[in-house]
């Protein structure tokens, strides 16, 4: 599972997957509707007020005008993921940060950075981290209005690597949660942005989830939703 979540990973990023788009079932979709969890944006963890002040940074406030957003570095660490390089790539990204930070704040620009950066540090195994900067990424994004919001293929990134994070540390109600809104965005999303590869992961990991909470009813409703969508 390991290597095929690796190989699927980095063609998301690259948001130039080939193969047809799987939109979520309507019986998905009220699951998600009534799964009971956090909605939009809302953080799958318990904050203190150390943690809600350093989210404040990124989320509150205006731009810094004379800050400039480190667009190089950005792509760089875009290049260096590829190259299968994550921990230089985390690096960069952080070294950037503060600058990120004051020239793009609560914007979706800000969101995108963070959303690398969650990518890169998933990709290192650095889950706790890639969580803490990802749960603000999501904020970023549906903090916006309609249409100053990324295209869907970035909410489907970024709910996927949450899941997975949540997931590998075995948080799986949390997981449950971040899948099925990864899988709602699917139906957002155009054909060349999410592969079929990618859904049929979605739709894997989300029912070994609902296994391991004991939630063997919904487990196998995933898993024929997954196989009558041809996955």
């Amino acid at each position: 599972m390991t290597i095929i979540r690796k190989s699927v990973s980095e063609s998301l990023m690259s948001f130039c997957l080939c193969g047809s788009l799987v939109l979520a079932s309507a019986s998905i979709i009220v699951q998600l509707q009534g799964c009971g969890g956090p909605k939009g944006g809302d953080s799958e963890v318990d904050k203190t007020a150390e943690d809600t002040a350093f989210e404040k940074e990124f989320l509150e406030g205006k731009p810094d005008v004379k800050a400039t957003f480190p667009e190089t570095e950005f792509a760089k660490a875009k290049e260096l993921r590829t190259q299968k390089l994550p921990d230089s790539a985390a690096k960069l990204l952080m070294s950037k940060l503060d600058e990120a930070k004051a020239s793009a704040r609560g914007t979706t620009e800000l969101g995108k950075y963070l959303v690398r950066l969650n990518n890169v540090l998933y990709d290192s195994g650095r889950d706790d981290e890639a969580i803490k900067y990802g749960e603000i990424a999501s904020k970023l994004f549906y903090a916006q209005p309609l249409e100053k919001r990324p295209l869907p293929a970035w909410f489907v990134n970024i709910h996927s690597y949450l899941a997975q994070a949540y997931d590998r540390k075995h948080n799986f109600p949390a997981a449950e949660r971040q899948y099925l809104k990864a899988i709602q965005m699917t139906g957002n999303a155009t054909k060349a942005e999410v592969s079929d590869a990618w859904t049929k992961l979605l739709y894997d990991r989300l029912a070994y989830c609902y296994d391991a909470q004991g939630k063997k009813d919904k487990a196998e409703q995933v898993r024929k939703e997954k196989k009558s969508k041809g996955l």
